[in-house]
């Protein structure tokens, strides 16, 4: 059945694209969250494409109201799980990334943000250590800039 509905979704979409540059199909996305692989390049973000995500992902969050600033005052929250960046105080130019998980069992591979009329950026996280992972980015990280972007949406997959 699943393969019936993404083959009606991806003739739908050649028909109303058509002249559009090639997109990657439902499938192929869908494919790639359900296995922890990359996401395919060619990504348009859309309706489709959130409603794909959130139905992947264990934690959705949604544009946020309140102003953020990169490196520092960003703090995001949604229902299961806080995303914050600290600045680190040992390497100059660097801060963590820190989610953590109201759930300390839940664990999530990647962290996909998505903002209209860019491709989604994607960081691989690693295992959680005490339902809280951590991560040095460079403050100059376009991760960082999506995390302070008050319309970005993020996913934790």
């Amino acid at each position: 059945m699943a393969r019936t509905i993404f083959s009606a979704l991806e003739t739908a979409r050649g028909l109303t694209d058509s002249g559009a540059r090639p997109r990657p199909s439902v499938s192929a996305i869908w494919s790639a969250l359900m296995t922890g692989r990359p996401l395919p390049g060619g990504i348009v973000p859309d309706a489709e494409l959130d409603a794909l995500l959130t139905d992947a992902a264990a934690v959705a969050f949604p544009r946020q109201a309140a102003a953020a600033s990169a490196p520092t005052g960003i703090d995001r929250r949604a229902d299961g799980a806080r995303v914050r960046v600290i600045p680190s105080r040992g390497e100059a130019g660097q801060s963590y990334l820190a989610i953590s998980f109201d759930d300390p069992a839940l664990s999530v591979g990647r962290l996909i943000a998505v903002h209209d009329g860019a491709e989604p950026l994607e960081i691989a996280l690693p295992a959680p250590v005490a339902g809280t992972v951590q991560i040095l980015v460079d403050n100059s990280d376009p991760i960082l800039v999506a995390l302070a972007d008050t319309d970005a949406r993020l996913y934790l997959v």
